[in-house]
């Protein structure tokens, strides 16, 4: 997704004489994913740093089930004051698809702020694989068709449609295996009492340092920095799954443009932030080098969400998985 250098030009002359009296009580973060999960661990980090620079503080309102859906949906049905904002992911965009009869539409009812941070998933096994490499694990499962168990964050995550194409394009079966909570999934891999996982990798890269767990190849079209030995997995011959997982503010329908504006500017000014950037790397994430503008994030996850509808109506994959 290219940058608009122009409209963000345009986007930063029109915020100068954005209302200061927004916020002047806490600010309420909902999100999808569990404690512990990549989510979470960003929410965390960047619920403290905007916080320091609003002057009011972030709660973090974890609302789980259906991939995020009831998140997203608290968010479009909140008062469109800026006080309840969504931290989301890709899921939050393909819910109409997965879901028919939901009583939100994300692109009617849900208002893009900011794009806040990427990641690519990691395809991670833990020691009841006999295999260090995605071939291996490949190899693995043709011989053993629809034994293996694969563990993802729910249906309609990034990590799980990455597994889907996995299948499809090797040639493979697993038994889709979905958590509600990192920690267990987690677990479960390093316990071996499932095979592999796909993941966000910053809910498990502790484990994989530790060498509790080994990551076979990362969606990013580039070697992630905090695991440099990890190939991604177009070296490992699937160039056509390359894909990161993204993380975006977004805001209920209707809510004031200045408010919009001012979240923007707030998230544009952490990723400034050396000490932030580090910390986020290591982890796994990579910042954007601009939030885009509201109206460039809202054509990007237009043109993104087409991609990912197209998946889910290809390969039949529903909420009711």
């Amino acid at each position: 997704m290219d940058h608009d250098l122009k409209n963000i030009a345009a986007f930063d002359d029109d915020i100068s004489d954005i209302d200061t009296d927004y916020p002047q009580r806490s600010v309420s973060m909902m999100i999808g994913g569990p404690p512990g999960g990549g989510i979470d661990i960003l929410a965390r980090r960047l619920s403290v740093a905007m916080a320091a620079v609003l002057g009011q503080r972030v709660a973090i309102d974890y609302r789980l089930g259906a991939s995020g859906n009831l998140a997203a949906m608290a968010v479009a049905q909140a008062k469109p004051d800026g006080y309840t904002i969504l931290l989301g992911t890709r899921s939050a965009t393909l819910h109409r698809t997965m879901y028919p009869h939901l009583q939100y539409d994300f692109k009617r009812d849900l208002t893009p702020v900011a794009m806040v941070a990427r990641m690519p998933v990691g395809i991670v096994i833990g020691h009841r694989l006999a295999a260090r490499t995605l071939r291996e694990v490949i190899q693995i499962a043709r011989d053993n068709p629809g034994r293996l168990n694969a563990a993802t964050l729910g249906v309609g995550t990034t990590n799980h449609l990455v597994s889907v194409l996995l299948q499809d394009a090797a040639g493979i079966r697993f038994q889709h295996i979905p958590y509600m909570e990192m920690s267990r999934a987690l677990t479960d891999v390093v316990s071996g009492k499932m095979d592999l996982l796909f993941t966000q990798l910053a809910g498990g890269i502790s484990h994989m340092n530790a060498g509790s767990l080994r990551a076979v190849a990362v969606t990013s079209n580039g070697r992630v920095s905090s695991l440099p030995d990890v190939p991604t997995i177009a070296e490992e011959g699937f160039p056509e799954i390359s894909a990161d997982d993204w993380f975006v503010l977004l805001a209920p329908r209707d809510t004031h443009p200045a408010v919009i504006a001012k979240l923007n500017l707030v998230v544009s000014q952490l990723f400034a932030d050396e000490e932030l950037h580090e910390a986020m790397t290591t982890m796994g994430y990579v910042l954007p080098s601009s939030p885009y503008t509201p109206d460039g994030l809202r054509r990007a996850l237009a043109s993104d969400n087409a991609r990912w509808t197209s998946v889910l109506r290809n390969y039949q994959v529903n909420g009711f998985q």
